[in-house]
């Protein structure tokens, strides 16, 4: 006597695999799916990032010193801002390639410096008297550790980047007021700023807002410091997100408002390096913010707005910073 699976074949009929197998495979191909979108999410995004560097094309992997690659992150005020040139934002971006970990060391910009050439002045002044190479020297030499790449932006694209990946949900620890906070729309008239505490989702312009206020409660330059870094984790999350690689819209957002915004030397290849060890990173970064803390390396010099070192010289923050990740 036949077998039953023989028996309905030979009626016509053939046995249906089972639901399990189908559901499976069903699993397989929709991850297949998604993998490929996401593979040409991140082509597309490398392909057109290239435009943005000075050196589009580089072969040679990305820099490093024992283990280490230091990016330096400028932020300056859009055209015909006050001071222009001037490096208000100054951030060392430093990835540990071995244990796959992020620091972040924001440089306060009224820290009191020797620009060669020019003599003692504050160190956001660098970029101004001799661009970004002049800019990479200083803090290199100040900080103790080679910079090998800079990354320098306008206020325009923090506001461009948080736009192009729908806005981020910020957590604001204490209640914001700053009355002498510029308007919009006129930079010399002051608008005044209110954010309250508590987690809220923020556009481009209230995040520029959250980053940029230094005075009444919020903290000085160096509560804006702290921001600073606190946002640039909340975009990279973003960034990387889910919700974003599968979003064609979001990609081409994102790269344009990078394009527009950005200008770094980088490669294209470069930073595809940097981009997947920037989304292997292991833990919370590690963040400094270098200050007149109590527990902090800096002081005021003789009651003026520059900053110097307690102790004269620049030797504890550079072992603080050679040694980060110990």
């Amino acid at each position: 006597m036949p077998a039953p699976n023989e028996f309905l074949r030979d009626l016509g009929h053939e046995e249906k695999p089972p639901k399990r197998g189908r559901l499976k495979r069903i699993i397989i191909v929709t991850m297949l799916v998604v993998l490929a979108i996401l593979i040409a999410g991140l082509v597309y995004l490398g392909s057109s990032l290239a435009g943005v560097s000075k050196r589009p094309f580089s072969l040679t992997g990305l820099s490093n010193t024992n283990g280490r690659t230091n990016v330096l992150v400028l932020g300056q005020g859009d055209p015909g801002h006050a001071g222009t040139g001037l490096t208000d934002t100054m951030i060392v971006v430093s990835f540990n390639r071995s244990t796959k970990q992020v620091a972040e060391i924001s440089v306060p910009r009224d820290l009191r410096v020797d620009i060669p050439g020019y003599g003692y002045a504050k160190i956001n002044e660098a970029n101004a008297l001799g661009g970004t190479n002049l800019a990479r020297q200083v803090v290199s030499t100040t900080l103790g550790i080679p910079i090998d790449y800079v990354v320098s932006a306008d206020f325009t694209s923090l506001e461009d980047l948080v736009n192009a990946v729908g806005g981020i949900d910020v957590n604001v620890a204490t209640e914001l007021s700053d009355p002498e906070y510029p308007c919009a729309y006129n930079q010399y008239l002051a608008c005044g700023l209110d954010i309250k505490p508590g987690l809220q989702h923020m556009d481009g312009a209230r995040v520029l807002e959250y980053t940029r206020c230094r005075k009444g409660t919020c903290g000085n330059d160096f509560g804006r410091d702290a921001r600073q870094q606190q946002v640039i984790n909340l975009v990279r999350q973003k960034i990387f997100s889910i919700s974003t690689l599968l979003h064609p819209s979001r990609i081409h957002s994102l790269t344009t408002a990078i394009r527009n915004n950005f200008t770094t030397d980088l490669s294209g290849t470069d930073m595809a390096q940097l981009a997947l060890l920037w989304q292997q990173q292991k833990g919370q970064p590690i963040q400094l913010v270098i200050s007149t803390a109590p527990d902090s390396y800096l002081t005021d010099a003789y009651g003026s707005s520059d900053l110097v070192p307690k102790d004269g010289t620049f030797a504890a923050i550079q072992a603080k910073v050679q040694g980060i990740f110990n």
